[in-house]
């Protein structure tokens, strides 16, 4: 009788508790927007394939990731000039390109960056929920 209660409470925790997935997700369809990826190969060039994938994409404030900031007198600062949020799938590198404005058709006037850290944000049993990557500007 014990163990079926503590089940029962168990299960009910565990639907009370926020989908960190789920809640990523609408982010991204309420406050993403797409972007294109170039993948870096094992031989350090780039593939002739861009992916366009939908992200989130925070400047120099606003991110308070260890692995992406600094801390000075006046508060933290990222060391990266974009950090950007990608669905678990995405699964970027580092060395990946990230082009803004971007477009298969006309290749100008776009912004280029080249990401330098990545992190993969985990929960529950150690699934990636989603990734966190710090990117400096080239273009």
């Amino acid at each position: 009788m014990f163990h079926l209660k503590m089940t029962l409470c168990q299960e009910e925790a565990s639907r009370s508790m926020i989908d960190v997935k789920r809640s990523f997700k609408k982010v991204l369809r309420e406050w993403g927007h797409d972007i294109y990826i170039q993948r870096i190969l094992l031989n350090g060039n780039h593939s002739n394939k861009f992916e366009r994938v939908t992200t989130r994409q925070v400047g120099q404030s606003g991110i308070t990731n260890s692995l992406s900031t600094s801390e000075a007198q006046d508060g933290l600062f990222t060391k990266y000039d974009a950090v950007y949020y990608f669905e678990d799938h995405i699964n970027p590198k580092e060395g990946d390109r990230i082009y803004e404005n971007f477009s298969l058709k006309v290749s100008k006037n776009y912004t280029m960056f080249t990401i330098d850290a990545v992190t993969a944000v985990r929960g529950r049993m150690g699934k990636i929920d989603y990734w966190i990557v710090g990117a400096t500007r080239e273009k």
